[in-house]
């Protein structure tokens, strides 16, 4: 074994691998993308032997891209969408197998009743989670409430860290401490499962896992794992963390004050802060970071680029035809043929980014996507453009929130996730920002992030610091220009009067009436 080492990032909708060398070079890389299942309104789930495959079938093909020998590949370790859960039975085996996804808004239908229980302001100083239903504690309570017979066959309540680090080999079944706070059962004080939170709403504590640390050596890689893998028999298992803990650490965000943005599937604002005071940030996401005891502040963003995606699926399919004619990435192809075709505003069509609700500052489930300033001149290039401006609008928002909330950051932005390997969107983003921001060599930070745990867990680098040192690398810097920051000021000015309006005359709300009930 020795100078390699395998980061696994499982995402919301797609698995990815990646093979580094310890000064964060790639030398392979494999992907799977997959579809969400939504069997009802609102509920958004994904099968757990899927997902476990799926997975296995990403690393192989990373660890056979890399050529190298595999028994030079010292440690593997996990990167995970969080606050998405399954249940497991006495076999350790998913209930119905499947996930319920942090996206699915199930819960909504108890929020009065736990609420009530515990109220979400208590929750939040427990747990540095918001009470909204997006978390994982308030989809196991629906679970419980609506589903007994489920509530009463599970053993453990599984995070996706703790499924797939079995799958893989641990010879043990736990939760990782830092993905685990963001499940909102946790408490941020003795970072263990919190009894008070668990004996108001009737959890039973012994259905919690036990808990491991972050770098962990949690078991081997055995040999029927190997074969679907391509990894080598003795490999490590490391624990590694969440997506969003990993992506801010592999962007460099160590120290207090500095800042990353990922635009991906999940958006999210990410402030280092060693020392938060959890009573002052109600409603912002305070996990624990890699390094137990120090904690990040987070501005999530709820819809994020699904609502890209959502765009290239319904909108671009014939530009998605013509990518994989050509071989190309259809979100460059995207980018090429239509943003520069438009103007920073998008010509007056502003695109609201919401398409699964929204997150901080507004955490509202009804708030929905929308198109404004729709005229029959504007053309297929003003709507794309608007929805990448849209989901960066909704980012600047949490920005605003995040500093009105008293945290200080520095004044430069690390991007990370899809939208930082397209210059036109990184220029956006600086633009509507009013920010310098900068780029990473490895666009996909979560999966460094899982890297360096991998590489600290098997001894071949010290701790966090060393990590970023020796494997974060920054890219390109973009400067705001200040003619399209004069324009973005004013469509942001519209783009959160546009929700503010609608809110009051209460016309979200109205709409979740007559969508599809469960």
């Amino acid at each position: 074994m020795g100078k390699y080492v395998v980061g696994i990032d499982v995402g919301t909708t797609g698995s990815k691998a990646m093979v580094f060398d310890l000064k964060g070079n790639v030398i392979g890389k494999g992907y799977r993308e997959y579809k969400l299942n939504e069997p009802k309104p609102n509920w958004v789930e994904v099968g757990a032997q899927f997902l476990l495959d799926i997975t296995f079938e990403a690393v192989k093909e990373a660890v056979a891209n890399s050529k190298v020998s595999n028994n030079e590949i010292d440690s593997i370790s996990f990167s995970v969408n969080r606050s998405s859960f399954c249940l497991v039975d006495e076999k350790l085996k998913a209930i119905d197998d499947k996930f319920y996804i942090w996206l699915d808004s199930r819960a909504e239908s108890v929020m009065s009743e736990m609420n009530s229980k515990i109220s979400p302001a208590k929750r939040n100083q427990i747990t540095g989670m918001p009470g909204f239903n997006i978390f994982a504690a308030a989809k196991y309570y629906w679970v419980k409430q609506n589903e007994p017979e489920t509530y009463k066959k599970t053993k453990y309540f599984s995070t996706v860290a703790s499924y797939v680090m079995y799958g893989f080999g641990a010879d043990k079944f736990a939760v990782e401490i830092s993905d685990g706070t963001v499940s909102g059962l946790m408490d941020v004080r003795t970072l263990g499962w919190n009894k008070e939170l668990a004996d108001a709403l009737g959890f039973d504590m012994a259905k919690f896992p036990p808990l491991c640390k972050p770098a962990e050596v949690v078991g081997n890689i055995k040999a029927d794992i190997a074969a679907k893998t391509g990894l080598a028999v003795g490999t490590k298992i490391v624990a590694g963390s969440g997506d969003q803990q990993l992506a801010a650490m592999g962007a460099g965000v160590i120290r207090d004050g500095a800042v990353s943005l990922t635009i991906g599937t999940f958006g999210l604002l990410a402030i280092g802060l060693a020392k938060p005071d959890f009573a002052a940030l109600e409603g912002l996401m305070i996990p624990c970071s890699p390094v137990l005891g120090v904690f990040g502040v987070e501005g999530p963003q709820v819809s994020g680029a699904t609502c890209y995606r959502w765009l290239r699926d319904t909108l671009c399919q014939e530009d998605v035809a013509e990518a994989n004619k050509k071989g190309v990435d259809p979100y460059e192809l995207m980018s090429e043929k239509y943003i520069s075709k438009s103007a920073p505003g998008s010509n007056g069509v502003v695109f609201y980014s919401a398409l699964f609700g929204s997150g901080y500052p507004t955490w509202d489930t009804n708030a929905t996507g929308m198109f404004l300033g729709l005229r029959n001149t504007h053309t297929k290039a003003d709507m794309v453009r608007s929805v990448m401006e849209g989901i960066t609008l909704e980012a600047r928002r949490i920005l605003e929130g995040v500093l009105a909330s008293g945290v200080k950051m520095d004044n430069i932005i690390t991007v990370t996730g899809g939208a930082s390997k397209s210059p036109e969107w990184c220029q956006i983003i600086a633009d509507i920002m009013n920010r310098k921001i900068r780029t990473l060599d490895v666009a996909d930070s979560a999966v460094l992030g899982a890297a360096g745990m991998a590489a600290i867990g098997g001894g071949l680098l010290k701790n966090v610091d060393e990590v970023v040192s020796n494997m974060v690398r920054f890219g390109k810097v973009y400067d705001p220009i200040p003619a399209n920051v004069e324009v973005y000021n004013k469509v942001s000015g519209i783009y959160k009067a546009a929700y503010n309006g609608l809110k009051g005359a209460d016309v979200f709300a109205k709409l979740a009436e007559i969508r599809p009930k469960v």
